[in-house]
This record gives structure tokens, sequence and C-alpha cells, in this order.
């Protein structure tokens, strides 16, 4: 298990957990939503292939219709 940051959050994920698993993990529909590892936006392509490191600091914002 590797230890991550997740929106201020401390949680423990599997090792080499993709950034696609670990939304599918914590229930997030993918549609509207961007994630930035360390301060960096990882593009949705790179999802199946960028793999969270312990330590990480993970921002997850999802986008909301209002009206």
């Amino acid at each position: 298990m590797i230890t991550i940051n997740m929106n201020q959050k401390r949680l423990q994920v599997g090792v080499e957990t993709t950034v696609q698993q670990f939304l599918q993990q914590i229930d997030s529909s993918m549609n509207g939503v961007a994630v930035a590892i360390n301060q960096q936006v990882i593009p949705r392509s790179k999802w199946k292939t960028s793999f969270l490191q312990n330590e990480d600091t993970i921002l997850v914002i999802q986008a909301f219709q209002g009206g």
C-alpha cells in the first residue's frame, strides 16, 4: 500500500494504482473530472498509464451543471 493525499485527506491505495483505477475506487463519475498530481494536470488520455506514487498530492475537481 502507498499513502496519497487527495483534496487534503490522506488515503491508502494499492501499489501500481493508475489514475483511472483510483477514480473508480473513489466512485467518481469520470465525466467532467480534472485530475492534477503534485500540481501537474494529468490529461485524460494518460489516466490509464499514470501510476500514483507514495506521498503524491492529488487534486480531483468535478464540474457540476447548475441552473
